[in-house]
């Protein structure tokens, strides 16, 4: 059925992104300066880095700047190259067997490339909880790396119930040692290695089901579907899954976890298909983002034209 929903004019260009976030836009921008026509697919609501209310750990911009600002600048940059956005969502893609390299369908269109990449970054599930899109930004976070620093020596909360949630629980030890673990109803999925750790270092487990997050203008609590509350300054969310890992599949692409599997030159190993972002694991930051955009970018620029290539400028 999936192939039925693009028997539309097939729009052909030389590399096809699948994202729009730092390390899709990033890649764009490498690619488009190479003179390669290039086409961004970007399904306008999503993306993490929109959520961030100040993004101050990004080089260059010291008094720091919106996700939503940097985005819009970085838009604006890579369309003075020339490349091309479009807001649809990229819902299959396969090898073109007719021809050579791979189509990308949506719902809308279907688009041709020679080369492909996935950008897609990580889609978050947001939990079924009272007031959870209202204090995004305002306490409700994402990313432990990105905002722990904010939440120094407060109480805090990591939701989460697998070793995703464990992880980033650990990690909050470098600004806070007040941590409790809520899964929200679900039984604990921790490796023992990792459930030591937070023994160690007394991170409470809460399994209650949450019924709402409390605050005003920023969290200040929960609150269980069992009346209780506790309060809380912060609370970061680790449930998110990799979005790209179906196309992976599709394409068989190696993955590990929910993540693309990558090498050094950010090729997924099938030819002339790179990934870069939050989708190929590791740390969550806009300039590691950046960095592996713009990897994939040249050494895919390097692949299609069969030789080494070098952006000087």
């Amino acid at each position: 059925m999936v192939g039925l929903l693009a028997q539309i004019i097939m729009n052909e260009y030389e590399i096809v992104i699948i994202g729009g976030g730092p390390a899709g836009l990033s890649a764009a921008l490498y690619t488009s300066r190479a003179q390669k026509k290039t086409l961004i697919l970007n399904k306008s609501e999503e993306g993490a880095i929109k959520k961030v209310e100040v993004l101050d750990n990004y080089l260059g911009f010291p008094d720091g700047i919106s996700g939503k600002e940097f985005l819009e600048l970085a838009k604006r940059h890579i369309r003075n190259f020339g490349a091309e956005i479009v807001e649809e969502e990229a819902l299959f893609i396969k090898q073109d067997f007719e021809g050579s390299g791979y189509i990308v369908e949506t719902a809308e269109n279907s688009y041709k490339a020679k080369g492909l990449v996935i950008a897609t970054g990580v889609k978050h599930d947001r939990p079924r909880i009272g007031n959870i899109g209202k204090f995004e930004g305002l306490g409700v976070s994402y990313c432990v790396t990105c905002d722990g620093f904010f939440f120094r020596d407060s109480k805090v909360a990591v939701l989460g119930f697998k070793d995703y949630g464990a992880k980033e629980a650990v990690e909050l030890l470098n600004y806070t040692k007040n941590i409790v673990l809520l899964t929200n109803g679900r039984t604990i999925e921790i490796r023992d290695r990792l459930r030591q750790k937070l023994e160690e270092n007394d991170i409470t487990i809460i399994e209650d089901k949450i019924e709402e997050i409390l605050g005003d203008k920023a969290v200040n609590g929960v609150k269980f579907e069992n009346g209780k509350t506790i309060e809380l300054k912060g609370i970061f969310i680790a449930v998110g899954t990799s979005g790209a890992t179906d196309f992976a599949r599709t394409l068989g692409i190696q993955i590990e976890g929910n993540a693309i599997k990558v090498d050094s030159s950010n090729s997924t190993g099938i030819p002339l298909v790179y990934s870069a972002g939050d989708c190929t694991g590791g740390n969550k930051q806009v300039a590691i983002a950046v960095g592996e955009g713009a990897n994939a970018a040249i050494n895919l620029i390097s692949e299609l034209k069969g030789t080494k290539y070098v952006d000087y400028h």
